[in-house]
């Protein structure tokens, strides 16, 4: 591999160029998407190769940004039994958090778990701990390839990709510029030699940059620079600004999702003690597993609604002396033991039927699809396997005076007391329209995945589907791919993430009972053996 310099002759500038003669992959963003599916290509490479792993945010390597952008005190919010990465071994990462040396480990977490032993509904640990067993692993294959002899060149560039050329002469090339951080500011520290104008030659490309930034609803788009607005908890400044307000103000969590449920742990332990509202269209709380609860596989019914409906209502509710509604044999499968039913649980449902949602996909309407996974269905049921801790901060919560409203926002304005809502609680008889008073208002909504959206914002997302038209959004969100992870119309680029999430739920998979570190498993099998099958042609 050399690096070398070129001129610009216009303005006499010097610019770097990394290119080797050797067969090459790039992964732009090392989070958790692009490590894995790295160490998923180097346990079944068989040929030397340049990698070179590209990324902007050196907090975000290994873990991305929800598990390497966070504070130590931040608690995990899934099971552990549904966190891991090797497709074959469901215990690896249950089997790491109780071998690790958990003196490295922060507190209040040390203390508390101490020798404890971790097992399937845990999750009372540290968030940041899965990058650590993501690096960890990640070294271990690297290791293992070695041991092997194959020989692999690995290129670090901390660098932001900017835009992707493909060649006529069946190279890539991968434009670099200089780094954001996550609150939109230029980095004031960076490499060097990897600033504006450098430039990656590869063979084969593959983009692992995950959410996008965070969703700005209408009602926000006003008052989103404001210091009393937390649109990114994640963003470092965000997160500093949340620890040294006053704790007895008041909290305005918008979204009553897992991310706010970060945020009211957080708060928790900054000791809050003013009061606090969240609130959603539906004020929907995820369900949360019991201490120690496994789902094992069963066979459940299936609703004939999900070949014949060709609507919505008619997948939910049945045509009358047709076919039942999937609604009814929800209810009737996972209705207690005790009535005399099968006393099944969501879980175990859902994880059956969502084979069959490809065939809902060719039968049902557009609107009628988004429709079903906006709200609460069968479909849909925000059956996630939340951590039983979390249940338990959110029950203290509400013991301290938290309180969840369902609501229409209209909007929201800054004043020199704080920041003014107008909504309607839809959660009373008559719904009341109400203009309120809130010190802070924290955004719940976590990351965009509207790539309508992220392509204006993203210079590489806008070059892939703009300018190159590699692919195009997907109405579910996401992008579309081809299978094995391809871009349609590129030759040697592949995608890998959260950006696939419309083609997930083509191919079955849920998007909340089957969500990023759940589903992705499949994604990194099958992009990992298109890569190394690409890799052997060169």
């Amino acid at each position: 591999m050399s690096v070398y310099q070129v001129e610009d002759s216009t303005d006499r500038r010097h610019h770097l160029v990394y290119e080797s003669p050797k067969p090459s992959v790039a992964i732009v963003g090392a989070g958790f998407a692009g490590t894995w599916l790295e160490i998923y290509i180097l346990d079944k490479a068989q040929r030397d190769f340049v990698l070179y792993e590209i990324e902007s945010h050196d907090v975000r390597k290994n873990g991305g940004i929800a598990y390497g952008e966070c504070g130590p005190d931040h608690q995990v919010n899934l099971s552990p039994e549904r966190q891991f990465g090797p497709a074959d071994d469901d215990q690896d990462y249950i089997n790491w958090l109780n071998s690790t040396d958990r003196g490295l480990w922060p507190e209040p977490f040390r203390s508390h778990i101490a020798d404890a032993v971790v097992g399937a509904g845990s999750g009372e640990y540290p968030r940041g701990l899965f990058r650590m067993y993501s690096a960890e692993r990640l070294q271990q294959a690297k290791d293992r390839a070695a041991a092997r002899g194959i020989n692999i060149e690995y290129v670090q560039i901390m660098a932001e990709a900017s835009s992707i050329e493909e060649t006529p002469d069946g190279r890539t090339t991968i434009n670099l510029s200089s780094m954001i951080n996550t609150c939109g500011n230029p980095l004031h520290v960076m490499m060097e030699d990897n600033g504006n104008d450098n430039k990656v030659v590869t063979d084969i490309w593959i983009i692992a940059t995950g959410h996008g930034p965070p969703m700005v609803p209408p009602f926000m788009r006003n008052i989103q620079e404001s210091d009393r607005v937390a649109l990114d908890p994640w963003c470092p400044k965000v997160a500093k600004r949340m620890s040294e307000r006053d704790q007895s103000e008041s909290i305005f969590y918008v979204g009553t999702g897992m991310t706010t449920y970060d945020l009211i742990m957080m708060d928790e332990t900054r000791g809050h003690t003013g009061s606090a509202v969240m609130a959603s269209r539906h004020a929907d709380l995820h369900h949360v597993y019991q201490e120690g609860q496994t789902f094992p596989v069963v066979d459940v019914e299936t609703p004939e609604a999900f070949f014949k409906a060709r609507t919505k209502d008619e997948l939910l509710y049945g045509k009358d002396g047709e076919f039942e509604g999937a609604v009814s044999v929800f209810l009737r499968v996972t209705a207690p033991k005790e009535s005399g039913e099968e006393g099944l649980t969501s879980e175990q449902v859902l994880l059956n039927w969502q084979k069959f949602i490809p065939e809902l996909i060719k039968n049902l309407p557009d609107h009628d699809l988004r429709e079903l996974y906006k709200e609460k269905t069968p479909l849909n049921t925000r059956n996630i396997g939340i951590a039983p801790k979390v249940g338990e901060a959110l029950d203290r919560a509400f013991a301290r005076g938290l309180e969840m409203w369902a609501t229409n926002i209209h909007d929201m304005e800054e004043r020199p007391d704080g920041i003014y809502v107008d909504l309607t609680r839809t959660d009373v008889t008559p719904p009341q329209r109400q203009i309120l008073h809130f010190d802070r208002v924290y955004s719940g909504l976590g990351m965009a995945n509207d790539f309508n959206y992220i392509k204006q914002v993203s210079p590489l997302w806008f070059d892939i589907i703009e300018t190159n038209g590699f692919t195009e959004p997907h109405r579910f969100g996401g992008v579309k791919v081809a299978d094995g992870g391809r871009f349609p119309w590129a030759k040697h680029g592949f995608t890998v993430g959260m950006p696939m999430t419309g083609t997930r739920v083509e191919r079955g998979f849920g998007p909340t009972i089957a969500g990023a570190v759940v589903s992705i498993r499949t994604d990194f099998e099958e992009i990992s053996n298109a890569v190394v099958g690409q890799l052997k042609e060169i």
